[in-house]
């Protein structure tokens, strides 16, 4: 007897993706089901044209039934479709040039400040998911370096007070500053523009 395609949509993403890997083809229709509304609107923001967006999302969804064999996902579901669909935007604008416009003007630094810098922002996150993987990157940067950046960031201090609480100059604390922005922008730039 066949399995009733709405079964897969219970499934967890572990199981979800199992069932993918053996090629089982309504396992892989409830995962475009699941996610394609959400990727689309995300891919709306970033390309600004609805024809675009929709080939990124499609291309992504057709990646990974190209590769189901050997699929790895070694972190949620959601982030890795969200990071492959903001990837391929990316190549896609970087190909028509229009990243260096953002890049530019320092837009990409504004984008970025929405979603990490601003603690009301981060709240909001539609996605506990991504606020954890936003949260474990903060957890991974030097020991240091995350502590003044949670105190400047999280609990809203300023570079003076941070310094003189923590008895250091404040050139020390901008230099950590542009250290943790660094690391941050480096492992999250893939989350940039999901929350325009």
């Amino acid at each position: 007897m066949q399995t009733p395609r709405r079964f897969y949509d219970k499934l967890n993403s572990e199981e979800l993706l199992k069932a993918i890997a053996e090629g089982n083809e309504d396992a892989y229709s409830s995962l475009f089901t699941m996610y394609y509304a959400q990727l689309f609107s995300y891919a709306c923001r970033i390309m600004n044209d609805r024809n675009e967006a929709e080939e990124c999302v499609q291309s992504t969804f057709c990646h990974i039934w190209d590769i189901h064999g050997k699929l790895e996902i070694r972190d949620s579901l959601k982030s890795y479709l969200f990071r492959s669909v903001y990837n391929n935007c990316i190549t896609r604008l970087r190909q028509r040039k229009a990243l260096a416009k953002y890049e530019e003007s320092g837009q990409l630094d504004l984008y970025f400040a929405r979603v990490v810098q601003n603690p009301q922002a981060e709240m909001r996150l539609i996605d506990s998911e991504t606020r954890r993987e936003i949260l474990r990157t903060i957890a991974s940067l030097p020991e240091r370096c995350r502590e003044i950046f949670v105190k400047c960031k999280i609990e809203g201090k300023t570079y003076a007070e941070v310094a003189e609480n923590m008895d250091i100059s404040v050139k020390t604390v901008e230099n950590q500053m542009t250290i943790a922005y660094k690391k941050l922008r480096e492992k999250l730039s893939w989350l940039l523009l999901i929350y325009l």
